[in-house]
Formats: structure tokens, sequence, C-alpha cells
């Protein structure tokens, strides 16, 4: 996932976006660059902004992460409640991505099942993910009503 895929979901994000999703696997650590040189096209000539802007090495990543944890969101822990939602506005999106992508049931609801199992395994998913024990007897078609209700929900949540 990049940048673009946000914006082409209309997708507002901000340092806390790129935290978590270089963090939690979403991005790859050159969105950091690709978010600082956005800012430095808006004006922010900060020079932590222009580092940033150069590159990050992976031997610099760890403590880039800390740095932006510490300039942009300091009073925020991990477990926080908007550091958890902008965690899920960047599954919604690669969600988003996934049904994109995947032309049939049997393929969707694998690649689902892998997200969940590469994510956490959020609880929120059980209902839509294949192996997980189901509350009422499912069909595949039943788990992709629901996938795709929950998409609805979450799209109308970000909007």
């Amino acid at each position: 996932m990049n940048l673009k895929d946000l914006k082409n979901k209309n997708i507002k994000y901000d340092w806390k976006t790129i935290f978590v999703g270089v963090q939690e696997n979403y991005f790859s650590k050159d969105v950091i660059s690709d978010y600082a040189v956005e800012l430095m096209e808006i004006g922010d000539e900060s020079e932590f902004v222009i580092e940033l802007a150069w590159g990050v090495s992976s031997e610099d990543l760890d403590k880039v992460m800390l740095e932006i944890k510490t300039n942009f969101f300091p009073e925020l822990d991990e477990e926080s409640a908007i550091l958890v939602e902008e965690n899920r506005k960047l599954r919604f999106v690669c969600l988003s991505q996934i049904k994109e992508r995947c032309k049939e049931d049997n393929e969707l609801l694998n690649k689902i099942a892998e997200f969940y199992g590469n994510h956490h395994y959020p609880e929120d998913m059980v209902s839509f993910v294949y192996y997980m024990p189901q509350e009422v007897p499912s069909t595949k078609d039943n788990m992709v009503n629901r996938f795709e209700k929950f998409l609805k929900l979450e799209r109308v949540r970000f909007s």
C-alpha cells in the first residue's frame, strides 16, 4: 500500500497514520519519505521533515519511528484509541483493495483469512473468516455478504 491508495479512498492521513502503517506493515519505510516530500510541497520546511524526505535507511527505521512519535504525538501510547482508529482506517483500505483484486469468492475468503492472521486476529472480522467457528452455520455466500456489509460500514465511518 502507499499514500495514493489512501487518497483514492478519500482517507485523510497524517504522521499517526504513517507511524501505524509502517509499524503494522501496511506500508514500507519509503512512505515516511513520500509523506515528508508531500509536507515540503505544502510548505513544511522543518529540519526533521527535510531530513526524512531524503529517505530512511533500514538501520535507522526504529530511531526514526521513535522520533516521529516523539515529535508529533508524544502523549499517545500504542494502545490509544486514536492509534487504534488509524489502524482501522488502514485496514479498511487494505481490505477494500483485496476485495477489488479478488474476482472469485474462494480467493477473496482466502485473502481475508490471510490478512486476518497477519494482523493480530481482529475480533470484528471473525464472522467472515472461513476457518473460525461461526455462531450460526455459514455458507461461502453468507461470509462474503458479511464481509461486504463490514466494508460498507467501515467506508461510512471513514468518509
